[in-house]
């Protein structure tokens, strides 16, 4: 299938009326084409020029553990076939993602951010802005290919290149602190803090999840004050990092 993406009317019309149209969402019935309709907009999405298998991703399970492990099956099955389709810059865009949310993949976003209540933050999961939390963390099509571009690594292991992605998923508080930061799109800091991180649980046997929030809140954000970490690479970063963990 063509990647497609909202056209900008579209995507304010969407927004705007999002109070409006919060009930359609959970309907098995259709209802864009209509809805656009009523709006003058016969045209309502556009199709790049982008090329992607149709994919089926995972769902199922209430408790956290396994919708985590469902996020890092998604994540591997989504960018395997999106990573050599995407540029950063392309996948910056909350056109994309939203329209992927609405179209392509409405029933797992359903399905995975259902609350108890059975409602789901439509504002979080099937829109998407241009900031960094919300294509890192919220939306639920582009945070699996931000997961997926921030920590695949072939270079270093090529048996298993995901196993940064495997680090960063071993605990949802991991994902949070280091998302929550400014650097977080920041390829090599991010590679090399999971870097520092698995060799830290390698050692002992566990999360180390508080040691990963101090270096990420505390000790890099005040060594970026210093000095400038964006020019560092990622060997660099991890080595900075694990000694200061290891200290703790």
């Amino acid at each position: 299938m063509n990647l497609i993406y909202f056209t900008k009317d579209a995507y304010k019309y969407l927004k705007t009326d999002l109070n409006n149209n919060k009930d359609k969402y959970y309907s098995d019935e259709p209802w864009l084409t209509e809805y656009f309709s009523s709006k003058g907009l016969d045209e309502f999405y556009k199709t790049s020029s982008v090329t992607v298998p149709n994919i089926q991703l995972v769902t199922g399970g209430e408790d956290s553990e396994t919708k985590n492990r469902n996020d890092l099956i998604n994540i591997k099955i989504l960018y395997s076939e999106y990573k050599d389709k995407l540029s950063p810059l392309q996948a910056s865009d909350p056109l994309l993602w939203s329209a992927l949310c609405h179209i392509t993949f409405k029933q797992y976003v359903l399905d995975r951010w259902k609350k108890d209540d059975g409602t789901v933050r439509l504002d979080r999961r099937f829109f998407a802005t241009e900031g960094r939390a919300s294509l890192l963390y919220y939306n639920a099509i582009s945070r699996l290919w931000w997961s997926g571009y921030l920590t695949y690594d072939e270079e270093k292991d090529d048996t298993n290149p995901w196993y940064l992605t495997e680090t960063l998923f071993s605990a949802q508080q991991i994902q949070k602190d280091l998302f929550d930061q400014s650097f977080s799109m920041n390829r090599d800091i991010v590679k090399g803090l999971l870097m520092a991180l698995k060799r830290l649980q390698d050692e002992r046997g566990n999360s180390c999840t508080t040691l990963f929030r101090k270096c990420c809140d505390s000790y890099l954000n005040h060594y970026g004050a210093v000095a400038i970490i964006d020019t560092l690479e990622s060997s660099e970063i991890e080595a900075i990092a694990y000694d200061y963990m290891k200290r703790l």
